[in-house]
């Protein structure tokens, strides 16, 4: 699995490093200018109009002009969108965690070795914990190695065919910040992983669940009742890695002045740290309390 990830990340790379084209000073002078003459434009007001608000999740006005008005070089990859590489890579990343914790939580299971375990250890709590505590360091650790080598090819691509115009100071540490949320949610999806291995018995219970569950029906039931937002694992998940909140688009406000307010947020940076913490809680006590009382044979 860790071999099949590096191999896959690698031939991605390839691809889109075969696919770019480095930049010439012309085009980047080119990009430059434009970058300049749209930043002073943006920051006159042209762009977002007098009195308007900022978007979501900018903070200041430069701040959102600068990416505005980012300077693109069309043809070629750009290291400025490192970071979101990472965050955009994220749902591969967590699924193959739960793929991997499925896989090690439903393992004795499967080989009818958790007999022979227990005979070894039989205070219950304490092998599910401390399986629980190796599982979600194995998953953290195999999905920070592969967003290491994720960030290494694609820093060695952007070097061979691509530039590094416009990327912001501290940039390197932001997506350093993003592989660590990934990981850490793949992490707790793993722990959620381990725990329905646990109550199914199985890997192949797990992983059908887990799939049928958050692909699935998650997806579903936002695109229903998108109020529940709010509640749902995959959509906090999304939160912690994005850094962005939810905002409630069915609720619509005007300030005295005209131009639209700020929508409400629906699921908010706390809250989603919260929704996470709990269903990982939640059924790593259901599983605890069935291993405990069931018959393993």
């Amino acid at each position: 699995m860790l071999v099949g990830g590096v191999l896959l990340i690698v031939v991605a790379m390839v691809i889109a490093g075969a696919h770019s084209h480095k930049p010439t000073q012309a085009d980047i002078d080119t990009a430059q200018a434009r970058f300049q003459k749209q930043f002073a434009s943006c920051m006159q007001g042209r762009v977002l109009g007098p009195g308007a608000q900022l978007p979501p999740g900018y903070t200041s006005l430069d701040q959102f002009c600068a990416d505005e008005a980012a300077p693109n070089v069309d043809t070629a990859l750009q290291f400025r969108d490192v970071a979101l590489v990472i965050e955009h890579t994220s749902t591969f990343v967590v699924l193959l965690g739960v793929a991997l914790a499925a896989s090690l939580g439903g393992a004795d299971w499967s080989a009818g070795t958790m007999t022979t375990l227990l005979t070894w250890e039989p205070r219950r709590i304490r092998v599910l914990l401390i399986r629980a505590i190796v599982v979600a360091l194995v998953v953290a650790l195999v999905t920070l190695f592969l967003q290491g080598v994720l960030l290494g090819a694609f820093s060695l691509a952007v070097a061979l065919r691509g530039t590094s115009l416009g990327a912001p100071p501290g940039l390197v540490g932001t997506a350093v910040r993003t592989a660590l949320r990934v990981s850490t949610v793949a992490a707790g999806f793993a722990l959620v992983a381990l725990s329905v291995a646990t109550i199914g018995r199985s890997t192949v219970a797990a992983l059908g669940v887990l799939f049928g569950y958050l692909v699935l029906f998650e997806g579903v039931i936002a695109g229903f009742r998108p109020s529940i937002q709010d509640r749902l694992l995959v959509r906090a998940g999304g939160v912690i890695v994005s850094q962005q909140p939810i905002y409630d688009q069915s609720h619509e406000s005007f300030s005295s002045l005209g131009p639209l307010s700020s929508p409400p947020v629906l699921l908010g940076l706390t809250e989603a740290w919260v929704v996470a913490a709990a269903y990982v809680a939640v059924l790593m006590v259901v599983a605890l309390l069935v291993f405990r009382a069931r018959d393993v044979n």
